[in-house]
């Protein structure tokens, strides 16, 4: 049975994370009777919540009396040392692309997960996965040159197509939100064009004339303050109702720390407001200033709900566990069960972000098995095989 996550441990690692974001000292007091069970406990916590890096920087700010044993100690050295070996494998990976595509006539601009990490005090402390790019109107061309030199893992989706190189996943996105799916916001298109006319009005997105000195330039392309703050706080947003994580508030505290006097809150005040997600996000920036130390002058003016932000704080560090099935546990009827108790687990969030979704999701459920029959049939012939076994 899965353990909850006690309001003291919660304070231990927001004080750990905190330390490493700010570069101060954590709360000593917090550690004061720490066994060496505790603190197992929170390694493991930090590395569910995508910060073992972060922790363990906050760890070594503590006096060494109440630091934790060196097994443990070396466990996290170990992790954290894991993390930055693939954040700059990612970089030269990232650098070495930026150039390929320079010499196609094709900029590259580069978001999320590793854009991010330049906003962090330690850039490698930042975990991330893949690599995620956007062509700036030219995804096709380089869906065309990365199929020459990688190797493609996914047909076309509704917003990119994955690629694998060099041991790192390339998401190349042909556009910043999702579409025509059940966790699309309801504005979502016009959330596009706004996103979009950012980065024209910042001159990312625009005609490409790259002189021959551009062509060895390893310097990469970010996104521009405003782009970010509104992007990153709907991205979040799109993955509240499936579960997000400490590492998502960390986004906000040092991108909103690190622009803090270079983004137009107006803008990014009206567009929330306009596609009905204030109330959300609003929620997300509170607990953010409340966990993390976000200076509420860095942030974008906020309404605190305290009761929605303590049930999403709850839900973050104790989310709903529904374990998956076991290939014998797979039946029509079990695999519906389950998806049913997922949205029910889901509902009250997704209403949120995306009203309606609800239903949408149980179509989109029924609709994608039966149009793979393959599915269905093994669905139905895996139980009747160990029936008549």
């Amino acid at each position: 049975m899965k353990t909850v996550v006690s309001e003291l441990v919660a304070l231990q690692l927001t004080s750990l994370v905190q330390a490493a974001l700010q570069g101060t000292a954590p709360d000593e007091s917090l550690f004061a009777n720490i066994e060496e069970t505790d603190w197992s406990t929170l390694f493991e916590l930090s590395a569910a919540q995508g910060v073992t890096a972060l922790a363990m920087t906050g760890m070594t700010r503590l006096s060494k009396n109440l630091q934790p044993p060196l097994a443990i100690k070396l466990r996290w050295i170990a992790s954290a040392e894991t993390i930055e070996k693939h954040y700059f494998h990612c970089l030269e990976v990232a650098e070495e692309l930026s150039i390929r595509f320079r010499e196609n006539n094709i900029r590259m601009m580069l978001f999320k997960g590793i854009a991010l990490s330049r906003l962090y005090p330690i850039p490698q402390s930042r975990e991330f996965g893949d690599i995620d790019i956007f062509l700036c109107g030219k995804s096709k061309g380089g869906d065309d040159l990365l199929e020459r030199i990688t190797d493609k893992i996914s047909s076309p989706v509704d917003k990119h197509i994955n690629f694998f190189y060099k041991g790192v996943m390339i998401e190349n996105h042909q556009t910043l939100l999702d579409h025509d799916r059940s966790e699309s916001f309801r504005r979502s298109k016009t959330l596009e064009k706004q996103l979009t006319a950012i980065l024209t009005k910042t001159g990312i997105l625009g005609e490409t004339n790259f002189e021959a000195s551009d062509l060895s330039d390893k310097s990469l392309l970010f996104p521009p303050p405003e782009f970010d703050a509104l992007f990153i706080t709907l991205h979040t947003l799109s993955h509240f109702p499936s579960g997000i994580v400490l590492r998502n508030l960390c986004d906000l505290a040092v991108l909103f720390t690190a622009y803090k006097g270079k983004i137009d809150f107006s803008l990014y005040l009206e567009v929330l407001s306009k596609a009905g997600l204030s109330k959300p996000a609003d929620a997300l920036i509170s607990l953010t200033v409340r966990h993390l130390g976000l200076n509420p002058d860095d942030a974008p003016p906020y309404k605190s709900n305290t009761s929605l932000e303590n049930r999403i704080w709850n839900d973050l560090l104790n989310p709903v566990d529904i374990p998956p099935l076991s290939e014998d546990e797979r039946s029509l009827l079990n695999v519906l069960t389950r998806r049913i108790r997922l949205i029910q687990s889901h509902h009250w969030k997704s209403e949120l972000v995306f009203p309606g979704r609800t239903i949408k999701d149980i179509f989109f459920f029924i609709s994608f098995h039966f149009r793979r029959p393959k599915i269905i049939g093994k669905l139905i012939t895996n139980p009747l095989r160990k029936l008549f076994h």
